[in-house]
């Protein structure tokens, strides 16, 4: 029985890391990953806290710097570390969106480093629903 649980447990370890290892996309000419590229928040009542992290992996040797981070739209609120990040180690790009809107939304968030003179094009999308009072 002992045996079994442990061959069960190993499996279910090796399938975790294995899909752990699937969520990094590369980031087409950079020595980076990330978690997402678009990340749709589907449809939310208005008011709603509406933010998502957007993780960058850092898979060179050198430091990245993220160096600026421009928006489409006012209504998006990025946040970010301006320390360097170590070979291996993860930024975060914090994004929120105004959930006062009401409707469709797709925003542009372009992340500027010292890997690329192109920034990574991130983006957001989803729909806020109208409520009568704010939550």
């Amino acid at each position: 029985m002992k045996k079994t649980f442990l061959i069960a447990a190993m499996a279910l370890m090796l399938g975790a890391a294995n899909a752990q290892a699937q969520e990094w996309q590369p980031i087409p000419g950079m020595h980076l990953s990330i978690n997402e590229m678009t990340h749709d928040f589907g449809t939310h009542p208005q008011y709603t806290k509406t933010e998502f992290e957007f993780n960058i992996k850092n898979d060179s040797t050198l430091s990245l710097v993220i160096s600026n981070i421009s928006t489409s739209c006012g209504c998006t609120t990025p946040t970010y570390s301006k320390r360097p990040v170590k070979s291996g180690k993860i930024a975060t790009v914090k994004v929120a969106y105004d959930a006062s809107r009401v409707g469709i939304f797709s925003k542009t968030i372009n992340v500027y480093t010292n890997f690329s003179t192109e920034p990574i094009e991130l983006n957001i999308k989803g729909t806020m629903e109208e409520t009568e009072n704010k939550e």
